[in-house]
């Protein structure tokens, strides 16, 4: 929030004109056209139990609403609740600024109000509205605008919905199944706005909190417009500083900023959820410290203006140049339109982008994607229509759905706009449809971070001698550092800060930072689950975690920052609506070194349990799928009691049971634990999920995974037990059917390329173990499998997947 709070409002309702703009009324709002008096009691909880004990005319009064709401329905049932309620919250006439406030384009208006008064509001300021109940279909899509009314709709009650749609209070709030829904389409529209105004809204009272679970994207764009007072109510306005910023300036002075605002001319640039506009930093003015470059490596803590510095003065002294930079800028001066950068994990292809956006905004505007939403497309659209010859950042890219991504490629391929996509390496391995797609683009680069080239690694060096840390390797000479840098790291970023990040000084240093708070179980959750995600290369929305953990995820890490003393927590911290944490090595080795085993598992069980419960979209379901791989798990956690607790958890949730991923990562433990019985058995279970999933969807499963399990498998279960014979023929001869069925296939992945080596290789180790007769047939199933995989290799996309799937048969020509 700037300093200015006032002019910050102002900023933002300008912005949000040409989208974004979320209005919430209160009770407030419509309190004079009910007759309500306006204290610091306004609401419709106050005022409805005062109704229903009026009714009631019981002595004493009732002091709940609920009980009162129960007593009075059974005394007038559903037809006299109707009638009450119609007669009470049925608005005639408004006031003239009720009208101006919604002559403001809002994008959307909720209420937690019965009546009728926004409606009359928007029909007096000539503005087309759809008034909504809460048992209305939310997925409908409303030509005007949508006035919903998340407690129910007067005007749309009847004898069959009154009881399903009056919410009375919090606990028949949540018990709503249709008004959950609606909270889904309220929290991402918060999630998306640039302005939320809440008027005439007693935040002290905020059940909407409990329902909602996430809200932490208000409270840079939230105000709250009060009533003029010459003394708020200090535990309302409390209540509203930590959802927001609070004006005491009535409905009327709402208006008249509104009235001013439309008087002017609206800001041409579009309303952008998913896309954030890149800003260059001013360099700073003096060189980096120690720390900052300390920060910048062990915890990835970026300083903008050290970034600008290096850029505009062309050195290396906060962080490495990369070559690639300029390379990419001279590839979109020669005409490619869509440039893929392609690294491994802490690669740095983040500041690689960084550095981009930086040379590229002096041009074109730069839009970085921070959250991929529904409007995506529509964004792009809206931009490149604004600026043809905009630059879009998009990190992750193979995250969003292969469609999605081409769809987006071709509104650049031969256009003025740059896309500049990341990937980690391993994801392509997970995605060769969407680089096939981008690969078929004219205007399509694909750049690999290659090594370090003599320049860059010396600057690695010089930055390396920065870092106490360093002392854990060597104390060496410049000549000898930058030796140990080319050769030992084989002049590799990922492996020096894999060395640097797994030693015992980033440790100790890692285990300080942890140690300067003391931790609520809650908020060492909270950090093992950020870690986590970091450790799988993320860097997770607020939303997405909060969602995940059915808790205002923002909150707990802003009160860790706040705790520190310093105003930051470096471990984990919020930029923006994004969480970020140290690097993905070094979220690895806290994991491993802070925490028990037993704490890990208890964090993620509930998320994937609450994530089992949910919609997901694109992003959420690839978080999913990888919080539930044993690879991933097996990094932090290596007690196998723990490993079997992850999964008899999960077992629990039948969304969970019903995949068969998660029976293909069950079975892939239990082969590490060497319990191969139990192991074959998981892998059955898999097998049958994916039959029952294409008897429920009606398609077929796509079983290669499960195919390629069992090859490897039948292979271990050769090389550890006393199998011999006939049972160790069936076993080779259906490891090389699998294997050759998956080669087959459309779009080949590496992975079958490394069974076929696994099979080469056991086949030497247990061999002699077959007849004569078998083991000829055995050869030369090899020798016609191996040729044909040769065949195969073209077609693998090049890269991470090729690179492996070469390296696999280059292990089966020595060994055949």
């Amino acid at each position: 929030m700037k300093s200015n709070s006032a002019d910050e409002f102002q900023r933002r309702l300008n912005l949000a004109r040409n989208g974004g703009g979320i209005l919430f009324c209160g009770a407030g709002f419509s309190a004079d056209c009910l007759n309500f008096k306006p204290d610091e009691t306004i609401g419709t909880g106050a005022q409805l139990l005062n109704l229903f004990n009026v009714e009631l005319r019981q002595d004493p009064s009732y002091k709940d609403l609920r009980n009162a709401a129960d007593a009075l329905w059974d005394k007038i049932a559903d037809h006299g609740m109707e009638r009450l309620l119609k007669d009470r919250f049925d608005v005639s006439d408004v006031t003239s600024d009720m009208a101006d406030l919604l002559r403001y384009p809002w994008q959307g208006v909720y209420t937690t109000n019965y009546d009728n008064a926004l409606e009359i509001s928007a029909k007096a300021a000539h503005i087309q509205a759809d008034g909504l109940n809460n048992t209305d279909d939310p997925s409908i899509a409303t030509q005007n605008l949508p006035i919903i009314h998340l407690h129910g709709y007067v005007k749309k009650w009847d004898i069959h919905n009154i009881r399903e749609s009056c919410v009375l209070g919090a606990e028949s709030y949540s018990k709503l199944t249709h008004v959950k829904k609606w909270l889904g389409r309220f929290r991402r529209d918060i999630d998306q706005a640039q302005v939320v105004v809440f008027v005439g809204f007693n935040a002290g009272d905020f059940h909407l909190n409990q329902a909602i679970n996430d809200l932490t994207g208000l409270r840079e764009k939230a105000f709250f417009i009060n009533r003029p007072t010459a003394q708020a109510d200090p535990d309302v306005a409390a209540a509203q500083k930590r959802l927001g910023t609070p004006f005491f300036i009535g409905r009327s002075g709402l208006a008249a900023i509104i009235r001013d605002l439309l008087a002017t001319d609206a800001p041409e640039e579009p309303h952008l959820a998913s896309f954030t506009k890149f800003t260059p930093p001013a360099p700073s003015a003096s060189v980096p410290t120690r720390d900052q470059i300390e920060d910048l490596f062990l915890y990835g803590k970026v300083e903008p203006s050290q970034l600008s510095r290096d850029l505009s003065n062309d050195v290396s002294e906060y962080h490495i140049q990369r070559s690639a930079t300029q390379e990419t800028l001279d590839s979109i001066a020669d005409g490619a339109r869509i440039v893929l950068l392609e690294g491994y994990p802490c690669d740095g292809k983040t500041m690689l982008v960084t550095d981009l956006a930086y040379r590229l905004s002096g041009s074109r505007p730069v839009y970085q994607m921070r959250q991929a939403y529904e409007s995506l497309l529509d964004e792009v659209a809206n931009i490149l229509h604004y600026d043809p010859s905009a630059a879009l950042i998009i990190e992750n890219c193979f995250d969003l759905p292969a469609e999605r991504l081409a769809s987006i490629a071709r509104q650049f391929d031969g256009q003025e706009g740059v896309l500049i996509l990341t990937s980690r390496a391993v994801a392509v391995d997970a995605s060769p449809v969407g680089l096939a797609f981008l690969e078929g683009f004219g205007s399509f680069r694909k750049r690999p971070l290659s090594r370090l080239d003599e320049n860059e690694a010396t600057a690695l060096s010089e930055l390396a001698d920065q870092i106490a840390g360093w002392l854990d390797f060597h104390a060496l000479d410049p000549a000898a550092r930058l030796r140990f840098i080319q050769s030992t790291c084989e002049a590799s970023l990922p492996h020096f800060m894999m060395r640097l990040l797994k030693s015992q000084y980033v440790t100790n240093r890692y285990r300080e930072e942890f140690n300067k708070l003391s931790l609520s179980q809650t908020e060492r959750t909270a950090i093992i689950i950020a870690l986590y995600i970091a450790h799988l290369g993320e860097n997770a929305p607020v939303s997405f975690l909060s969602n995940a953990m059915d808790m205002d995820y923002g909150a707990i890490i802003d009160r860790l920052n706040a705790s520190a003393g310093n105003g930051t927590f470096r471990l984990v911290r919020r930029i923006g609506e994004i969480i970020q944490t140290v690097p993905s090595i070094g979220a690895q080795n806290i994991l491993q070194n802070l925490f028990k085993d037993a704490e890990i598992v208890d964090a993620i069980v509930p998320l994937l349990k609450n994530l089992a419960a949910i919609y997901r979209d694109a992003f959420e379901q690839r978080m999913f799928n990888q919080m539930m791989r044993f690879s991933i798990l097996s990094d932090v956690v290596t007690d196998k009691s723990e490993i079997d607790r992850f999964f008899e958890h999960n077992k629990q949730e039948p969304q969970i049971r019903r995949m068969p991923l998660f029976w293909l990562q069950w079975h892939m433990a239990k082969c590490v634990a060497g319990e191969l019985t139990v192991a074959e058995k998981f892998l059955e279970q898999g097998y049958l999920e994916a039959n029952e999933l294409q008897r429920r969807k009606g398609k077929a499963f796509d079983k290669r995974q499960l195919d390629d399990r069992r090859a490897k498998f039948l292979m271990l279960r050769a090389e550890k037990t006393n199998r011999g014979g006939a049972d160790l023929f069936r076993d080779f001869k259906e490891a090389i059917e699998l294997t050759d069925k998956i080669l087959r296939q459309n779009d080949p992945q590496h992975y079958p390329f490394e069974t076929l080596a696994d099979i080469v290789r056991t086949h030497g180790v247990v061999g002699h173990h077959l007849g004569d007769g078998h083991k000829e047939l055995i050869s030369k199933g090899m020798d016609n499998l191996a040729t044909y995989a040769a065949k195969r290799l073209g077609v693998i996309s090049p890269g991470y997947q090729r690179d492996r799937a070469q390296s696999a048969l280059d292990n089966v020509s020595s060994c055949l």
